[in-house]
């Protein structure tokens, strides 16, 4: 039996039922899609040298240029200094001395167009020098990958995993065992 408009009840059920499938569908890749991205994580991308970090935003106070850093006669040899910020005095590690790229202290001399990066965690805030602060991005937290196998083992705690970045892998800092050397 087909209805006025030439089509049969079977037809306009089949068509029904396809569309909610085809809406079902699309709601349920949208969820996918959500579930696989999940949760997100804002990194700041900096760099070394010739090298790029990231460190997770949370952990990021702010970043500063650096102004005159004082030598503090008998810190350990992973402090370049302390610096006035804002009113507050301010410890400023090397961070290529605490990864173990460095060789000798870094000099704290020519800072022109470096950055201090203020990180905080577990109740310890520091600052470290850096060459430049590259980018702000945000990728889902699956992104972030084992630290590479190259990195000397002795280094790897330094570091929560690998992230892809700009066609590089950057090692993702853990903020906890920078300020913990």
């Amino acid at each position: 039996m087909e209805s006025p408009g030439g089509v049969s009840p079977l037809d306009e059920a089949r068509e029904e039922l396809l569309r909610e499938a085809s809406l079902s569908a699309d709601a349920s890749g949208r969820e996918r899609a959500h579930e696989e991205s999940g949760p997100m994580r804002s990194l700041l991308v900096f760099s070394l040298g010739a090298e790029g970090f990231a460190v997770d935003l949370m952990h990021v106070r702010r970043v500063l240029r650096p102004e005159r850093i004082a030598r503090v006669r008998g810190a350990g040899p992973e402090v370049l200094g302390l610096m006035n910020s804002q009113g507050e005095v301010l410890c400023v590690l090397d961070l290529p001395r605490i990864l173990g790229a460095g060789s000798g202290k870094t000099s704290t001399a020519g800072m022109e167009g470096k950055f201090i990066v203020v990180i905080q965690s577990g109740g310890k805030e520091a600052g470290f020098l850096v060459d430049a602060v590259r980018d702000v991005m945000e990728l889902a937290a699956s992104s972030v990958h084992p630290v590479l196998d190259s990195v000397d083992p002795s280094r790897a705690r330094m570091f929560e995993g690998t992230v892809a970045c700009g066609g590089q892998f950057v090692g993702l800092l853990s903020p906890s065992a920078c300020l913990n050397p």
